[in-house]
């Protein structure tokens, strides 16, 4: 009995045992089994996200472009603004020669409530743009919104504004066309029209396209000295005609008799220049400082009576209209020369060249922002909405010139004025009708001002555009009409050069190396240099038989003409490469400074000529890294750049081990390449990456793996001892009496006791 009873015991003990290794077993096969659900739903879901973010990279990359492609970036400064500002003082050479001429002293009447609805228009303009100092384009894009209600008409009169400023550059080369030929004339030469005329538009358009902050730093070099002309011209005159003996009188001795209907259709013509001086909020956006660029148009209102009223009033009293016609260079010598002297051929003609090309370079620069406005709001093709990184709107500008060059065909400035100038005049109708249904928002001020200048303007477009030619009068009206038409089958067609993201993939960086142009360059600059030196001894005899004034005025316009030129070729070959090696610069830096790993350079023995904010972080320390030699900060390193291998594993050392993370045993994994420099010397550029938490982590895995092995031989030797003791049991269960039952009863009767028997 007592022998039956340690083997029950035995049997109950191994019954437990069993049981037990068996739960456990399966406890740890259900967590494992978690463990690796969770793991491959972990992992599928990381797979899935990472398969939508590149599936999301691709469509992006297709797509669009960032949004420094398809938006302006402020780039310009105060004066580089405050310069396209004050282009519109300059516009005042276009129609006063030609009014003046034909008017004689009449023509002041008509000046005088244009320039105080001018004062008035810009500080009107400079609120608007306060309001608004992210609108692009200026006046038409600020009457886009406040016509919003009247979506057809506000693009009308946006597009009636941009033919009005396309046409600028086309005026500006008309005139100094007559400059050049009024001067060669008096040699017995020719010299074909049309082919200067298209040549000086084309050349402000490349001045253009090469980018807005080189066009506007051009463009401040040039308008200093054009506006203190023109200014001089009109204070001087006033100064003259007031105080000179020699003087005819400040005042005519009788104010001739004035019709309204040649007043409307002067004054038709007059608001083409006396309205067009607020292009300084076209460039609001484009500022760095958006409130000084604003202020432009409150010093502007302050020069338009100088400029408008005391230049007119000087040609009005000196210059002799019947034998000068409209030429504007003629009229202005003719004034200038009482108070001027022999000084007069060489001011006046640097001043109508250099006014000339900078309105030009005004018009391509103004004309595309009002295109880019429109087409972010919507009323254009999408493609117009595209910018460069150097702030270039090609599309906007390629079409500006085609429509500047339209007006070739009509020839004279007076033509071309009126035809575009119908648009125009349009454009500053709405913008006062938008005024005054807008009258109770706090951007309008002077709003019943503005209802007033609505209804004679209405008359003076009607009256003043029929008296001219009721046939350019609607070809004017035509245009604008036209514009959006051609912009309806640009949205329609599916040409590639007509989507946004063809002028963006060619805008994008080029990772093979770029077409070597240094060849390009000398050619043009040897041709520019030899083609000049070939006409001066072309005309050399000419020139030595002609006076001294024509030799003097040929020369500053051959002289403002080879620097817009130079500009050009420099625009289109040096200037690229210059902003290419700018931006690599500056994305170098960037990632230099921004780079998670420390990164140094070193030079030849070894000490820190270069360190970014990561290095300083690794080390620890607020002072410079320069200067310091890498053995002294790496505990293991020793010898000279040249001797380290290209990987290996080093020491931090550290001044306070405390405050670093992993204490003392900070392990850093470096990475070392050679360069040599420009001055031929050789750098070492070395990579540490801080590798303390992935050793430790690898130690911590390293010792869970020992322990899981401990325990899985321990399992394995108590497996072996249960095995052992089953034979056992099984070699006393033959000795006992009920050796010869059978296997089934056996079974049952164990199973019966260990049930029965207290555990």
């Amino acid at each position: 009995m007592t022998a039956n009873t340690s083997v029950l015991q035995q049997l109950q003990w191994a019954t437990k045992i069993v049981t037990k290794l068996l739960h456990a077993e399966r406890q740890s096969e259900r967590s494992q089994g978690a463990a690796s659900q969770s793991l491959s739903d972990t992992t599928a879901q990381s797979m899935s996200d990472q398969q939508e973010q590149l599936s999301a990279t691709d469509s992006t990359a297709q797509i669009i472009q960032p949004p420094v492609g398809m938006r302006l970036l402020p780039s310009l400064t105060s004066p580089e603004s405050w310069g396209f500002g004050f282009s519109g003082l300059l516009l005042w050479l276009g129609p006063a020669p030609a009014m003046h001429a034909v008017l004689g002293d009449r023509a002041i009447w008509v000046w005088i409530p244009g320039v105080i609805v001018g004062m008035l228009l810009n500080l009107q303009v400079k609120r608007l743009g306060t309001f608004w100092p992210s609108v692009a384009g200026g006046t038409p894009n600020y009457t886009t919104r406040l016509l919003k209600n009247h979506p057809r008409l506000a693009a009308y009169a946006a597009i009636g504004y941009f033919f009005g400023w396309a046409a600028v550059p086309l005026v500006n080369a008309i005139i100094l066309t007559d400059l050049i030929q009024a001067n060669l004339a008096t040699l017995g030469m020719h010299c074909p029209g049309v082919i200067l005329k298209v040549g000086f538009t084309v050349l402000a358009f490349i001045v253009a396209f090469s980018g807005t902050r080189a066009l506007g730093i051009l463009h401040l070099f040039f308008i200093v000295p054009a506006l203190g002309f023109l200014l001089a011209f009109c204070l001087q005159g006033l100064g003259w005609l007031m105080f000179s003996p020699l003087s005819p009188g400040f005042f005519p001795a009788e104010w001739p008799s004035f019709e309204f209907f040649e007043w409307a259709k002067w004054f038709f013509i007059t608001v083409y220049a006396l309205y067009a001086c607020e292009t300084a909020s076209s460039f609001v956006s484009d500022s760095r400082e958006p409130s000084w660029t604003l202020r432009c148009l409150s010093v502007t209102a302050s020069l338009i009576p100088i400029v408008y009223l005391g230049g007119s009033w000087v040609l009005m009293r000196l210059s002799n209209g019947s034998e000068t016609d409209s030429n504007a260079f003629l009229n202005l010598l003719s004034a200038a020369t009482p108070f001027w002297g022999s000084a007069t051929p060489l001011l006046v003609t640097f001043l109508v060249a250099s006014s000339c090309l900078l309105s030009c370079a005004t018009g391509f620069s103004n004309s595309p922002r009002i295109l880019y406005q429109l087409a972010q709001d919507g009323y254009l093709s999408p493609v117009f909405a595209v910018a460069s990184r150097r702030g270039v709107l090609g599309p906007a500008l390629i079409f500006t010139l085609l429509v500047s060059l339209t007006g070739v065909v009509w020839g004279d400035v007076s033509r071309v004025v009126m035809v575009t100038g119908t648009g125009y005049f349009f454009s500053i109708v709405a913008l006062h009708l938008g005024l005054w249904l807008n009258r109770d928002r706090p951007e309008v001020i002077w709003p019943y001002g503005s209802i007033a200048f609505f209804a004679v303007e209405c008359v003076v477009l009607v009256v003043g555009g029929l008296a001219w030619s009721w046939q350019d009068f609607l070809l004017g009206l035509m245009f604008p009409a036209a514009i959006l038409g051609i912009d309806v089958l640009i949205r329609r067609l599916d040409w590639p050069i007509f989507q946004p993201h063809w002028w963006m993939q060619r805008d994008r960086p080029r990772l093979q190396q770029q077409q070597n142009v240094v060849a390009l360059q000398v050619f043009i600059l040897l041709l520019l240099v030899c083609g000049t030196a070939i006409l001066v001894w072309m005309l050399r005899s000419d020139l030595m038989a002609a006076s001294s004034d024509v030799s003097t005025n040929l020369f500053i316009v051959v002289l403002l003409t080879v620097a817009f030129v130079s500009i050009a070729v420099a625009c289109w070959t040096s200037l690229p490469q210059v902003t290419a090696i700018a931006e690599a610069k500056e994305r170098a830096e960037h990632f230099f400074g921004v780079a998670l790993n420390a990164i140094l350079v070193l030079d030849e023995a070894g000490r820190v000529q270069q360190a970014n904010p990561a290095a300083h972080e690794l080390f620890q320390t607020e002072a410079s890294l320069l200067g310091s030699a890498l053995p002294d900060l790496l505990i293991d390193l020793e010898g000279s750049p040249n001797q380290w291998p290209d990987r290996s594993e080093q020491r931090l050392c550290l001044s306070n081990p405390a405050s670093f993370p992993s204490g003392d045993n900070s392990l850093v994994e470096m990475w070392i390449s050679s360069t040599t420099s420009l001055d031929r010397s050789i750098e070492y550029m070395v990579i540490l990456r801080d590798i303390t938490e992935q050793k430790n982590a690898e130690l911590a895995l390293l010792r869970s793996e020992m322990q899981l092995r401990e325990q899985a031989n321990q399992l394995q030797h108590t497996i072996q001892e249960l095995r052992q003791t089953q034979a056992q049991m099984l070699q006393q269960e033959k000795c006992l009496p009920w050796g010869n039952w059978s296997p089934e009863s056996r079974t049952k009767s164990t199973i019966r006791l260990i049930s029965f028997t207290p555990m």
